[in-house]
């Protein structure tokens, strides 16, 4: 059982000494499609919110 409190650190240290990690491109291509719909979202809610004020707006 000591063996296995002591190696703790260890696993720490050698977790933190891992080398840099390598990402593919399809990894950049779906955060700017993720990117892309976020903005897309946004924008559909921007504009039906300016429209429902145009709407109310001319109403009364």
């Amino acid at each position: 059982m000591a063996d296995l409190i002591s190696s703790a650190p260890h696993v720490l240290v050698v977790s933190t000494l891992a080398g840099k990690t390598v990402r593919s491109p399809l990894l950049y291509a779906w955060w700017a499609l993720n990117l892309i719909v976020l903005t897309g979202v946004v924008y559909a809610v921007y504009w039906s919110a300016k429209k429902w004020r145009a709407g109310r707006r001319a109403r009364g």
